[in-house]
């Protein structure tokens, strides 16, 4: 995979620097009054870095560009762990010029990544004396039309407001790229909020962590992970685990406007919708923290809540952290659903096991052969037998459509 073509055009409000991942142009936006080098290539290796290890493809870099040395020295320790959770991801060679970053006084202070959640507002909370900016993309974990996006702003604003510090919004077109490639969000996460990291090169960057130190499963953002994407002048961080949800919800009940400021839903950024898995489990968390006042759009439906059905075993971490805070309550409602939704998820998981265990059956292969595409699961950490199909099909994506044209609707608010 070639990155080349690496471009910086400044405008009167924004600044928007992009570069050609192979056949992809990946690009960001952000404030024309952030310092972004116009040379560094730093950021588009670390998107490209699980692409080209999924594809078994070596990086080279143009000349005329460089990369973090320090950067370039860990990444054979990225690609040990990444080929080691899933050896779909081929370890490669990466070509590049490399040359030793140095701290400078002109440079962004220690900044956090913040959407308005519960993660980011808990993180907010606990390192609000060292933090100086907060850091929301649009294009990543989401990619909002304009409309949405302003309205995600102005909630982040307006925290950001309550604790003084300086809100930066980056657009970028990260999470059209992740899906082109077939990868499942977590397994491409940490490096593109690396990207981000060191794209605005702050002094410290915080990535939140969504479960506990209890509970840590394989994904891209990880805490042995995020750290090995620092440079020499940014390191990245990744804490909040040693608080569960229901915890950090406690921790934010201490500020009644951030509270009621939270942003918790996969919806609307108007309001939180009472609707949506992350809005249940908000709901209950809040619940065992005898908050009763919390706002969402619609009455939550406790039958709705008895159907809910974890993903993963980092997902069902969080059920089974609010399992057994209600059962310290005495909260037998919560504590008989919490439990009926946990056991659910286990019978289904001894289903999956049994499946692995006839990867190179026949069933198995026959099964692969009557899969449509829109029924293969993403590319993740984790292997699936769908992995090498996604992988073959991207091949032949790539063979057919040499060159890729972006069109996602990514609003902007710089426009």
């Amino acid at each position: 995979m070639r990155i080349h073509q690496l471009e910086l055009k400044k405008h009167a409000k924004y600044q928007k620097i992009s570069a050609m991942l192979g056949p992809f142009p990946l690009w960001f936006k952000t404030s024309s009054d952030c310092l972004i080098a116009c040379n560094d290539a730093s950021p588009f290796l670390c998107s490209a870095l699980i692409p080209a290890m999924f594809l078994g493809e070596d990086i080279e870099i143009d000349r005329q560009y460089y990369v973090s040395a320090s950067l370039l020295e860990k990444l054979p320790h990225i690609q040990t762990i990444m080929h080691a959770w899933n050896p779909i991801f081929k370890r490669i060679k990466i070509s590049a010029t490399s040359q030793a970053f140095h701290t400078s006084t002109t440079q962004l202070g220690h900044s956090a990544f913040f959407s308005g959640g519960v993660d980011g507002t808990y993180n907010l909370i606990q390192h609000a004396n060292r933090l100086d900016n907060l850091v929301l993309i649009n294009g990543f974990d989401f990619s909002m039309p304009l409309a949405s996006w302003q309205h995600l702003v102005n909630r982040c604003q307006k925290t950001a407001d309550l604790f003084n510090k300086r809100l930066i919004c980056v657009e970028s077109n990260l999470k059209e790229f992740t899906g082109w490639t077939g990868l499942a969000r977590f397994a491409n996460f940490g490096a593109s909020l690396a990207s981000v990291s060191l794209l605005l090169n702050p002094n410290s960057m915080i990535l939140s962590g969504a479960v506990t130190y209890d509970a840590i499963h394989p994904s891209n953002s990880h805490p042995l992970l995020d750290p090995l994407w620092s440079t020499e002048s940014c390191q990245i961080l990744h804490l909040g685990l040693e608080a569960d949800r229901a915890a950090k919800i406690a921790v934010i009940k201490g500020k009644p406007e951030a509270l009621n400021n939270l942003w918790v839903c996969w919806k609307d950024p108007r309001s939180n919708c009472g609707r949506c898995a992350k809005c249940y489990r908000t709901y209950m968390a809040m619940q065992l923290n005898n908050i009763s006042n919390f706002h969402f759009s619609q009455v939550v439906s406790h039958s709705a809540i008895k159907q809910l059905s974890p993903k993963s075993e980092e997902d069902l971490s969080f059920y089974e952290y609010l399992h057994r805070l209600a059962i310290k309550q005495q909260h037998h409602s919560l504590r008989r659903v919490l439990r009926n939704i946990i056991l659910r998820y286990r019978f289904k998981s001894v289903i999956r096991d049994t499946e692995r265990l006839l990867l190179n059956s026949a069933w198995s292969q026959w099964r692969q052969s009557k899969l449509s595409h829109q029924q293969l699961a993403d590319v993740s950490v984790f292997p699936k037998y769908s992995d090498a199909i996604q992988l073959e099909r991207l091949h032949q994506r790539l063979k057919q459509n040499p060159r890729f044209i972006s069109s996602a609707n990514i609003g902007s608010v710089f426009d």
